[in-house]
């Protein structure tokens, strides 16, 4: 008779043990792979207007150019990493455009390109290779992207700049 008991009460503690452990395994942990993740707010695609203006030696040579901007904003593979795709086409009476692609690294609605240093800009006596720095933000309330690129350079002792800027809103 003792069996029987034994066997029971061994079957009543196992029961016992797989219930409180599936409840106490059941519940999501914060911090998991489930967590949603806060570039899914900026994913999608801006439209707006951007301006591109060119300096001699902090003297406005050309500019603003008005545009038409596009920006494509996906999720990078790294957590805090996004990548941007800006597509100007120039407008009032000024031809072409640009498509930039980068990567930049968000501080919350703030970010930084990170994946380029140098571009060029174009003068009418050819091209002369600048350093280059991009930032912006997202304006979580109003939808809206805005990037700022600025590239300078040094040429026969004179200096020249380019400031591109993109306000876009989310479609």
């Amino acid at each position: 008779m003792t069996i029987p008991y034994a066997v029971r009460s061994l079957r009543t503690s196992l029961l016992a043990l797989f219930i409180i452990g599936s409840l106490t395994t059941a519940c999501k942990k914060s911090g998991g792979v489930d967590d949603v993740d806060p570039r899914d707010q900026y994913v999608g695609v801006y439209e707006g207007n951007s301006r591109r203006t060119l300096y001699v030696s902090a003297d406005i040579f050309q500019g603003p150019i008005p545009g038409a901007a596009t920006t494509t904003i996906t999720k990078a593979s790294n957590p805090k990493e996004i990548y941007i795709e800006n597509t100007v086409v120039f407008n009032g009476g000024f031809s072409g455009g640009y498509t930039t692609r980068v990567t930049a690294e968000l501080d919350g609605v703030n970010f930084t390109v990170i994946d380029k240093s140098s571009d060029e800009i174009t003068l009418p006596s050819g091209k002369v290779t600048s350093d280059y720095t991009a930032t912006g933000l997202f304006d979580l309330s109003t939808k809206q992207f805005v990037y700022t690129s600025r590239a300078r350079a040094l040429r026969n002792g004179a200096e020249y700049s380019r400031t591109d800027e993109v306000f876009s809103t989310m479609k």
